[in-house]
């Protein structure tokens, strides 16, 4: 499962080598680090700064630099614990929010001549939707003249257990508890969410600025 880039106001964990300029490990571990002794360590917290040269990220108050060269790999997280049943319960409100004509089969949830840019897509928010539908949910969206078009939450769908038929895109569903400042769908009241493309850096600043917080992230094939 993929992450997106992780932009400021992203809570992340951040795994990077020990060296004298990298903050001391969590474990005790000697900094540099010596034989034997662990090579790597992780910060999990908000991301307050981000540039060439490094990540400044915020854990309990207190802010730790970490440079660039010593990272080795970062994650962006939810904000908090996300439940696999709320996933599906975000996703079948805005996927009714969309609007326009709607079916569900077999766990698939559909949506055509809808709005935005979940207005013509099939997304799994059953826990029986499996590619066993495929076939029929083909064959709705031809009826309608459109190519089907599946929105693949990675943590309900498996990888690969999916049949799709182009490389897609990578998007992220973001939520705030409050209206933002920025075009998002209230799903349920005093509940708002939009879904975006990852590789619309742009945006998911302005998101995060507004108040929307990372809830889960998906891709979205032809299928």
């Amino acid at each position: 499962m993929s992450t997106p880039d992780p932009v400021v106001g992203d809570r992340v964990v951040v795994r990077y080598r020990l060296t004298h300029e990298t903050p001391a490990d969590w474990r005790d571990s000697p900094n540099p680090a010596l034989p034997h002794s662990p090579t790597l360590s992780d910060v999990t917290g908000v991301l307050v700064a981000a540039d060439a040269d490094r990540f400044v990220v915020r854990r309990d108050d207190v802010e730790h630099t970490i440079p660039r060269a010593a990272i080795t790999a970062v994650r962006t997280l939810s904000r908090r614990v996300v439940r696999n049943s709320e996933i599906r319960d975000v996703e079948r409100a805005l996927c009714a929010a969309a609007g326009g004509d709607h079916i569900e089969i077999d766990g698939w949830s559909l949506q055509a001549g809808g709005v935005g840019l979940r207005g013509d897509l099939a997304v799994p928010v059953g826990v029986t939707a499996s590619s066993v539908a495929l076939p029929e949910v083909r064959s709705w969206y031809a009826d309608r003249g459109r190519q089907p078009r599946a929105l693949l939450p990675d943590r309900l769908v498996r990888s690969g257990s999916i049949p799709v038929v182009d490389a897609g895109f990578d998007v992220e569903v973001l939520v705030a508890d409050m209206a933002p400042t920025v075009d998002a769908i209230e799903f349920a009241p005093d509940r708002w969410a939009t879904t975006l493309a990852t590789g619309d850096r742009t945006a998911r600043e302005a998101a995060r600025r507004a108040g929307l917080v990372l809830h889960h992230t998906a891709h979205i094939h032809s299928v």
